[in-house]
């Protein structure tokens, strides 16, 4: 499985799409929100993207497994 990553800035604030490369659809949308005091957001808000991203491997290691079923 491969992804195209999209990174761009908008009115300055950070987003990131990841786009399944061979259906073209979006697996994840993410874009910086910051509302809080801004050392404690930011490490909020990185935490957030690499539970995204995680979440996202996941998926993928669970698509490329295989099920065996065992007769009784």
């Amino acid at each position: 499985m491969s992804y195209h990553i999209n990174a761009w800035l908008e009115n300055g604030v950070p987003q990131l799409q990841v786009i399944d490369a061979q259906t073209k659809r979006v697996c994840m949308n993410w874009s910086y929100q910051s509302e809080s005091e801004p050392s404690e957001q930011q490490k909020h808000e990185i935490q957030r993207l690499f539970r995204e991203l995680l979440l996202l491997t996941c998926k993928q290691d669970i698509a490329n497994c295989r099920v065996f079923r065992v007769g009784v």
